[in-house]
């Protein structure tokens, strides 16, 4: 083996991105269903945001279904786009 086999552009430092992971965008993180229940839950990607909020702002929303879900996401989008003005 050569001791140029391996070159300083082989490897990633610690502080280099991901290449192929791009910024995550949106205030909700992926829905996922429990296998106990079969409830789909949903969790806000920054939860502290609600502190300040209204109260009637949660940072985690469960449904029976992706549909019903996917409705109480936009309704909780409207009310913080109310607070924060």
């Amino acid at each position: 083996m050569s001791s140029d086999k391996f070159r300083k552009d082989d490897f990633i430092d610690e502080t280099d991105p991901f290449p192929a992971v791009q910024p995550t965008a949106g205030r909700w993180c992926e829905p996922y269903r429990a296998g106990i229940t079969g409830m789909w839950t949903v969790h806000l990607r920054q939860p502290e945001s609600v502190r300040d909020g209204d109260g009637r702002l949660v940072a985690t929303l469960t449904a029976s279904d992706l549909h019903t879900l996917g409705d109480l996401m936009l309704q909780q989008d409207a009310l913080a786009r109310e607070v924060r003005r």
